[in-house]
């Protein structure tokens, strides 16, 4: 029998890493969302970030919060390169061309960080003085507690941006319908452009804070890129509210399972949820196809 103590720490630890979760499926949600396409890089974009933040920790000292925002700004560079250079070309023309095109630059990506990192897993530190939160039946740790803490501003600037500013809700319109969009003046083009450059930015944001919680090697991509769909799947695409409460309902149900099975579980519970919300739930908790809530 667990003890009772385990369990509230596993869930508290869940919620805490469910934030994280729910970041790196957010920008997922938003590239299919708009651009109706698959990002099978999305996880090893997150690689990427996470290495920026350990690589720049390393170097300096500065912390991966900072190192979060040089991550965040590459990232969202590579996002317009990639869709300027080479998904112009494929987008629109049918589901299995982008597919083909991500899993390349996975690939590559992948094997840029065996060839210039090694294969070791590395991680970083917060940096930030302290231990954490005694609450009596749990423990607040504070790399936990302030990474859940980034991500959900993350999450909050992310739906401020598209509900108030123009670019968010030409966004939005795109999202509803690409078509009449393009009738009312928006240069879906542009868009586009935008929506992988903040989808890949959110992926190496979370990279940068999951790598102050556990170690990264260059073949974590599959892995949060699980994580991420199942999230999406979970809270439905286009809500950013269910993206929320998915990512720490996968955070929790992983703790838990890691708790009474072990570990090596954590993908094998990430896999079972993905499958089953498919089953059970496709449109998902909270699914709205409106490409924003």
């Amino acid at each position: 029998m667990v003890a009772g103590e385990l369990i509230s720490q596993s869930i508290v630890n869940g919620i805490l890493l469910g934030g994280i979760y729910a970041v790196a499926a957010l920008g997922l949600s938003l590239v299919f969302g708009i651009m109706d396409i698959v990002n099978l890089a999305h996880g090893h974009m997150l690689m990427v970030g996470a290495y920026v933040a350990i690589l720049v920790f390393a170097a300096t000292g500065i912390t991966p919060l900072i190192g979060m925002f040089i991550a965040m700004g590459l990232l969202f560079v590579l996002g317009i390169v990639l869709q300027k250079v080479l998904l112009k070309h494929v987008v629109g023309e049918g589901i299995e061309q982008p597919i083909i095109v991500l899993f390349g630059l996975a690939l590559i990506l992948q094997n840029i960080g065996q060839l210039v990192l090694g294969g070791d897993a590395r991680t970083a530190d917060l940096g930030i003085p302290g231990n954490g939160i005694d609450l009596g039946f749990a423990f607040l740790s504070l790399p936990r507690t302030v990474t859940f803490v980034v991500a959900v501003v993350l999450i909050a600037a992310t739906w401020a941006f598209l509900q108030y500013t123009k670019t968010g809700q030409a966004i939005r319109a795109t999202a509803q319908n690409r078509t009449a969009a393009r009738y009312m003046g928006i240069d879906t083009d542009r868009i586009y452009v935008i929506t992988l450059g903040i989808g890949t930015a959110l992926a190496g944001a979370a990279g940068a804070l999951l790598s102050m919680l556990f170690p990264i090697d260059p073949f974590v991509g599959w892995s949060y890129l699980l994580k991420a769909f199942a999230v999406v799947v979970l809270g439905g695409v286009g809500s950013i509210l269910g993206t929320l409460v998915g990512g720490v309902i996968l955070g929790v149900s992983e703790n838990l399972g890691a708790l009474y099975l072990g570990g090596g579980y954590r993908n094998v519970v990430s896999l079972l949820i993905f499958l089953g919300v498919l089953l059970l739930k496709p449109e998902g908790l909270f699914g709205s196809g409106s490409g924003s809530e």
